[in-house]
């Protein structure tokens, strides 16, 4: 069974607040497993006597009810997902494509679903053709009598890609590129997305020739909106094409993105362009989206296993799975709720603080980082201000992936400031810059590492006071 481990646990664990330092460190990793797919399988998709059962929804598929199985998908999490299902379902399935996330490809085992690799944040020339492999696959085998499972998860907004016609792959890129750095949310960027491509926004289900579909989703967006999750392919889209006007005019970046796309959206905004497919189509009728891993049961098995092992220790906060909005400001806020909440109890022993979601970074530097390495530098700036000893704070992507770094994030406390001091890096000269990383790894004992995690479930923090 696949485990994630923090690579550099023993650097990390040797300096400042050690204890707490280990016991957080233990805690990221349970969080991270607890949302991988081969856990998430053994305790809510299982095949008994020929039938499918998916626990989340309680359903049910008899599989001897359909004359060919088809899987595709894509995502982060999505060539853990296919190897998964192929365990379980073996021969049973008549053939599948799934994008994956580039470099992956040899940690998953597949005989019957082809993997494909493919890049993320920014989609690329791969990613469409696979796609267009996955559409042929559709088009051709399914029919009203074949079960087609989609295995979707975060980062299928890159992976599972294929421009609305008259739209090239550079003019999708150069969109996604000026939303990703406008600061908007990944619900306002999916909405964008959806209205600029062919498959998105639940119109990957016209391709599937009215089989029923089984839709294995693993959420990566806060409050776990279905129409946002990979930019929502087999479900219905409430958003509409003036949806997707006023978020570019509100980020000032309309006039920015290339003309294709301001005159699909201009069309679709006039009623030339068709679209999406909306609730309460009749497309959906035989369609089953079940959510099966998602950022709260990451952080209830956070919490979870603090009061299991240390409840004489450390009182367990969890401030729940939707903190949003701008990274540092966050991250400072979360420094002052740990601060007030610790001041409040009797101080008889610790507390900890669990929390999930998805900061946003407003782009106004040049720098190399992530959005939780910018909250780990926010926060750290805050403890060094306040010149608070007891605390370590931790901010770690679930795809191990922050931003475009080999980190998934990082954790802090005051020694961390101290071996700034004596480096003369001034913290706020780099948060300016979004620059984060690179203080980080001049810093030192800071970057937390796992690589890619075969899962994505948004981010995790944690904080303890001692």
């Amino acid at each position: 069974m696949h485990e994630t481990e923090v690579r550099n646990r023993c650097s990390l664990v040797s300096i400042g607040n050690k204890r707490q330092r280990k016991i957080i460190l233990d805690c990221v990793e349970v969080g991270l497993n607890s949302v991988h797919p081969h856990f998430l399988f053994r305790n809510k998709v299982q095949l008994k006597h020929g039938v499918l059962y998916v626990n989340p929804s309680n359903q049910s598929f008899d599989l001897s009810n359909y004359d060919k199985i088809l899987v595709v998908g894509g995502g982060k999490a999505s060539g853990a997902l296919a190897e998964q299902l192929e365990r379980t379902l073996g021969n049973r399935i008549t053939a599948g494509f799934v994008n994956i996330l580039e470099g992956t490809r040899s940690k998953f085992r597949t005989k019957r679903i082809k993997l494909s690799e493919a890049r993320h944040p920014v989609p690329d020339q791969k990613g469409v053709q696979g796609t267009e492999k996955i559409l042929q696959l559709l088009k051709s085998k399914s029919n009203p009598n074949s079960l087609v499972i989609c295995l979707i998860s975060g980062g299928g907004s890159s992976l599972f890609v294929s421009p609305a016609d008259g739209i090239s792959l550079l003019d999708e890129i150069a969109t996604t590129n000026l939303l990703l750095r406008s600061g908007a949310t990944i619900d306002q960027v999916n909405c964008v997305r959806k209205h600029i491509s062919k498959v998105k926004g639940g119109q990957l289900v016209r391709f599937t020739n009215n089989a029923t579909i089984l839709s294995l989703i693993i959420s990566d967006v806060v409050g776990d909106h279905l129409e946002s999750i990979a930019s929502g392919l087999t479900s219905p889209d409430p958003t509409t094409f003036l949806d997707a006007r006023k978020i570019l005019d509100e980020f000032k970046i309309f006039n920015s993105v290339p003309i294709s796309v301001r005159n699909r959206i201009e069309n679709g905004v006039r009623g030339i362009v068709a679209e999406t497919p909306k609730p309460k189509d009749s497309l959906f009728s035989k369609v089953s989206n079940v959510i099966i891993g998602s950022n709260r049961i990451a952080c209830e098995e956070i919490c979870a296993r603090m009061r299991k092992h240390y409840p004489r220790s450390y009182g367990v906060s969890y401030l729940g799975s939707s903190v949003t909005g701008e990274a540092s400001v966050v991250a400072r806020n979360l420094v002052g709720t740990a601060s007030n909440s610790y001041s409040k109890s009797t101080r008889k022993r610790g507390l900890t603080l669990v929390w999930g979601g998805e900061t946003t970074v407003t782009v106004k530097g040049d720098g190399v980082g992530g959005r939780n390495q910018e909250q780990a530098l926010s926060a750290l700036y805050e403890l060094s201000r306040t010149r608070n000893e007891k605390m370590v704070f931790c901010f770690v992507g679930t795809d191990g992936i922050d931003g475009k770094t080999k980190a998934a994030g990082a954790i802090v406390d005051y020694s961390t400031y101290e071996r700034a001091l004596k480096k003369k890096l001034d913290g706020m000269q780099y948060l300016k810059r979004n620059d984060s990383n690179t203080f980080f790894q001049t810093v030192g004992r800071s970057l937390v590492i796992t690589g890619a995690t075969g899962t994505n479930v948004n981010d995790i923090g944690m904080a303890i006071v001692a």
